[in-house]
């Protein structure tokens, strides 16, 4: 009986022995306190009783409070020392929470602490760099108090430096790695991490590499961590390296008209190209194939900005981000239409259809005298010049915003080519439209409307109603007297100067000639109306006068017939006389 209470009173004694030791005690073997990043107790809770290695003491968070701890490096595991501020029974809450710079790694969820200290164990995700504690009772009375908290380290688990001087560079496709590795004399290599995935393991060796097989336009996170012989593994350094688009098409340009847009470019020199989609101010217009390099883009508006987007698609679904350029479209000039020519002797007329645009200004006239080609010429095709590959040699005559032109300085019986431009409001000049005439002769002028009278001298003076253009010469005795202009329509001859012709009628006569020097029929200049002319001699006398004449001349006359038909007239009188045979006719 005395041994089982020695037994039992040595049993208390070292109950009470460790739980002495336990309440004193540093950190729990192979753990170390973390450090504090921050934290928040709404009863005012020292913090850092959670990491002073003594139970005894804690941190009250109240019934929201939390504590952020840094992880230190290498540690995988996590011991808290937790309990309740409330009577046994009674139950506060908590949450642990692991995290990184990218967000949640672990989320434990509400978890029940009662009034007795517990211990709980974690395991430390790789990737996770803090965790936090959580009071999540919501109410002070339901206190949580931290006691410790304590993680491992790995014992002489130091890791090669990291390496250093890491360069990147990439294509659509592509992500090339380049850097300088520890002098660790332990150094064995490193590893290759994308968005958090070993991609590769390198030998000490290698300082570079090359990921292949991306996505274009697409980020990646990439770490390089560095380990030894002993496959310690350093944290390693991370870099973000966004993939470029796949490429655009090069040396887009774009060369407008007044409707349309030409657009030449050249395509990528890329393997998985299969050929680009074509947009006009951002509406899909046609997909070509990658041997297209030129598209025209038709029924535009003039005076009108336009933006051309060419993206270039590859296979596996990829699409350029697109190559981009504007022009506007020019302003118009064109032609008139329906022109015209109306040839006169003295002028021709030309006349045409205006161009329907807003952005018509005015036309120029030119023109051009066409020589008349030899025969020879003609033969042999000489032709003359046409107006399209000379036009300086057409002469500038108007310009005008109307629909039709008179040229009144034109001669008759001459060949013409007209050019009509058109101009627009910027005065860009339209290669313009010919049209060829010829003006007919000058017609014939005919005197009208003469009559004579005397004034008060005795002049003569001599009017006509026609020709008004022109002139009209004066002849007297067959000869030029003067010449006077038509529009004058009159002409006065002194009295002194008048002669009288064999019958005693005045021996003077009018011609009217054209503008262009076209001679008409003279005219008999009459006598002067009421009054009658007096025969220079008596008709007996004429008579006479005509009589000696003839018996004159009638023996010369007759002598002249004798010496131009005497061969005839013997031929007549033998056949006339004589028979066959040379014997008189009985």
């Amino acid at each position: 009986m005395r041994i089982r209470i020695t037994f039992i009173v040595c049993i208390f004694f070292v109950t009470f022995f460790s739980i002495c030791l336990s309440a004193f005690a540093a950190v729990t073997s192979g753990y170390v306190s973390p450090v504090i990043v921050k934290g928040q107790s709404n009863l005012g809770g020292i913090l850092q009783n959670s990491v002073d290695s003594n139970l005894n003491s804690f941190a009250n968070l109240g019934g929201n409070g939390y504590i952020t701890y840094r992880i230190p490096s290498g540690s995988s595991s996590m011991k808290i020392h937790l309990r309740s501020s409330i009577s046994s029974g009674d139950t506060a809450s908590y949450r642990i929470v692991f995290s990184n710079s990218q967000g949640t790694v672990w989320d434990s969820g509400n978890k029940k602490v009662y009034s007795s200290l517990v211990s709980y164990d974690f395991n430390i995700p790789s990737t996770a760099t803090e965790v936090t504690v959580y009071s999540t009772s919501y109410k002070d009375y339901y206190s949580l108090l931290v006691h410790e908290v304590e993680m491992t380290v790995p014992i002489d688990k130091t890791p090669p430096h990291e390496v250093t001087n890491l360069v990147t560079s990439s294509t659509h496709t592509t992500i090339f790695l380049t850097f300088y590795k520890p002098t660790d004399s332990d150094f064995a290599g490193t590893r290759l991490y994308v968005n958090g995935v070993l991609v590769e393991t390198m030998g000490s060796t290698t300082t570079s590499y090359r990921l292949t097989e991306l996505k274009p336009n697409t980020t990646y996170n990439i770490r390089i961590t560095t380990f030894d012989t002993s496959s310690n593994e350093s944290d390693g350094i991370t870099t973000s390296v966004k993939t470029l688009p796949p490429p655009d098409v090069t040396n887009l340009n774009l060369f407008p008209s007044a409707y349309s847009i030409l657009a030449q470019w050249i395509n990528p020199d890329d393997s998985g190209f299969i050929g680009n989609d074509l947009y006009l101010d951002g509406k899909f217009i046609t997909s070509l194939d990658k041997n297209a390099t030129t598209y025209t883009f038709t029924d535009l508006s003039p005076n009108t900005s336009y933006t051309v987007k060419i993206v270039s698609k590859y296979n596996g679904g990829y699409s350029s981000s697109g190559q981009t350029a504007t022009a506007k479209t020019t302003i118009p000039v064109e032609d008139v239409t329906n022109l015209q020519a109306d040839a006169k002797y003295d002028r021709v007329k030309l006349s045409w259809t205006k161009p329907d645009s807003e952005f018509f200004h005015h036309v120029k006239i030119y023109r051009k005298k066409i020589e008349q080609q030899s025969f020879w010429d003609q033969l042999f095709g000489a032709t003359a010049v046409s107006a399209a590959t000379t036009s300086d040699s057409y002469t500038p005559m108007f310009e005008t915003n109307g629909t039709y032109w008179t040229d009144l300085t034109v001669t008759p019986k001459t060949t013409y080519s007209y050019k009509v431009t058109s101009v627009n409001i910027e005065g860009k000049e339209s290669q313009g439209v010919t049209i060829e005439t010829t003006t007919p002769s000058e017609p014939v002028p005919v005197l009208t409307g003469v009559t004579t009278t005397q004034n008060q001298n005795g002049d003569y003076v001599i009017t006509w109603t026609s020709p008004t253009k022109g002139s009209v010469k004066v002849l007297i005795d067959g000869k030029d007297y003067t010449v006077v202009d038509a529009a004058r329509q009159q002409v006065i001859i002194p009295k002194k100067d008048m002669k009288l012709n064999f019958f005693g009628g005045y021996d003077a006569k009018l011609m009217p000639i054209g503008e262009f020097g076209t001679e008409g029929q003279a005219v008999q200049v009459p006598a002067v109306q009421g009054k009658t002319i007096e025969f220079p001699i008596l008709f007996d006398d004429f008579m006479k006068t005509v009589v000696n004449i003839l018996s004159w001349a009638a023996p010369l006359i007759l002598v002249s017939l004798v010496f131009i038909f005497w061969r005839p007239f013997i031929a007549f009188l033998r056949k006339t006389i004589f028979v066959k045979g040379g014997r008189m006719k009985s």
